[in-house]
């Protein structure tokens, strides 16, 4: 269930159109959600979670990568992942009854920009409320993210 803080920060602080890396609702977000697994550095825990930081930015060239975005907070992923040498086999969990579409697509762009280098003057566009609520939409399970993922890893 979200929160009337959580609902007041929405209002407040995604009025704007979505932008990469310093937006204070996403920063917040991650800091409260993420950083206990991903560690404040995106750079992850080892056996825990993956880093975060360099590794995303090559979803935003297509349709299907900004989808695995928004499903991660959407529904969460369980299963084997590789990632950067190592081998992950957890669960993310769902963010979807805590969080608007609004303030996940603030938490992705954040971690885009702060730990991806992606900015607002790079050809990609942030991901959009529209882009998880389409997400949502398609009601994910946590397995058929990660199928989603290796789909686009194991593309040409």
């Amino acid at each position: 269930m979200r929160t009337l803080a959580a609902l007041s920060l929405c209002a407040v602080g995604l009025a704007a159109s979505p932008a990469f890396g310093a937006n204070e609702v996403g920063q917040k977000l991650f800091g409260e959600r993420c950083v206990v697994c991903h560690q404040e550095n995106a750079e992850g825990a080892a056996g825990v979670a993956p880093s975060l930081a360099g590794t995303l930015s090559a979803y935003l060239g297509n349709a299907d990568g900004k989808r695995y975005l928004s499903q991660i907070l959407v529904s969460g992923m369980n299963g084997p992942i590789d990632t950067q040498g190592h081998r992950f086999n957890g669960m993310m969990p769902s963010f979807r009854a805590d969080l608007s579409d609004a303030e996940m697509a603030a938490v992705i762009n954040y971690v885009l920009g702060a730990f991806n280098g992606v900015g607002d003057a790079d050809a990609a566009k942030p991901i959009d409320p529209q882009d998880v609520t389409a997400a949502s939409a398609a009601d994910p399970q946590p397995s058929g993210t990660r199928a989603l993922r290796q789909s686009i890893k194991s593309a040409p």
